[in-house]
C-alpha cells in the first residue's frame, strides 16, 4: 500500500538512503504499482493525499456504526531476521509483523524475482511472527522486499534481506 511505503520511509533511514539512491528501484522493491510509483514522483502533494485516503476507505472497519469508523487490525511486515543470506544455501528467516493469521504466504521480492517461503509456527494477532524456510539456490544477488500475504490483504517490507554472493575460496 501506498500509505505503508510512505510511512516506511518516513521512518525508515536505510530506505530512505535507498530511496535517495534509486527511487524507482526502492518504489519497485515495495511492490507499488506503475501509477503509484508515477504518482509518487510527481511530487503533487494533494493527489498522494487523496490516494492514499481512497486506501485508508477501503481499509477494514471494526464498527458498522458509521458514527465510530474505527480502522481493524491491519497486516503489516515490521521486520525479517537474519537480514542477509547466500546464494546457493537455505535460509531459516523469522518474520515479524501485525495481524499475520494461521494461512500465510511469504516471498522474497525483487523486481520479477520471486522466491517463495514456506510458512511454520505462526504466531497471529497484533504481535505476530513467522519461520519461513527460502531457498536461494539461483537467487539473484542483491535486496529483497519480504511480503506476507493472506486471503484478503498483503504488506511488503522493502530492502529488509540481502541475498548475498557467494564466497570464492
Amino acid at each position: 500500500m501506498l500509505m505503508f511505503f510512505i510511512a516506511d520511509l518516513a521512518r525508515d533511514p536505510n530506505l530512505q538512503a535507498a530511496f535517495a539512491e534509486d527511487p524507482e528501484r526502492a518504489m519497485e522493491a515495495a511492490g507499488l504499482s506503475d501509477p503509484q510509483r508515477a504518482l509518487l514522483l510527481s511530487r503533487d502533494p494533494k493527489r498522494i493525499a487523496e490516494a492514499i485516503a481512497l486506501e485508508v476507505e477501503r481499509l477494514p472497519v471494526r464498527s458498522p456504526d458509521p458514527v465510530v469508523n474505527w480502522i481493524g487490525p491491519v497486516l503489516h511486515v515490521t521486520a525479517a531476521y537474519p537480514p542477509a543470506g547466500v546464494v546457493g544455501q537455505r535460509v531459516k528467516l523469522v518474520v515479524y509483523g501485525t495481524f499475520f493469521e494461521s494461512a500465510m504466504q511469504c516471498s522474497l521480492i525483487q523486481g520479477q524475482a520471486v522466491i517463495r517461503g514456506v510458512v511454520s509456527n505462526v504466531v497471529t494477532g497484533e504481535n505476530s511472527r513467522m519461520d519461513v524456510q527460502f531457498n536461494l539456490g539461483n537467487a539473484p544477488p542483491g535486496w529483497f522486499g519480504v511480503q506476507v500475504k493472506t486471503q484478503k490483504a498483503e504488506s511488503t517490507l522493502p530492502r529488509a534481506f540481502e541475498v548475498e554472493r557467494a564466497r570464492v575460496r
